[in-house]
């Protein structure tokens, strides 16, 4: 397997949210079959330079975890 370069990461997450509007950073790692802490990385970056908007919620409905959700500004 071949290491990914950042641009096209970066690619597959802005594609992602094309594709699905609103997502978490959990199923935005399933969908770029990327890592957490890559994918955060990636994120804070879009974000920095006014590409996504990043939300955290204290609580998931499901098991009353909190999450970030990512989206495209």
């Amino acid at each position: 397997m071949t290491r990914r370069e950042g641009l096209d990461i970066k690619k597959k997450i802005l594609d992602v949210l094309k594709q699905h509007g609103e997502v978490s950073l959990r199923e935005l790692e399933t969908k770029t079959n990327t890592n957490n802490i890559t994918i955060q990385k990636h994120v804070e970056e879009l974000e920095f330079f006014g590409k996504v908007v990043v939300t955290k919620h204290p609580k998931n409905d499901k098991n009353g975890r909190p999450f970030t959700t990512v989206r495209l500004k």
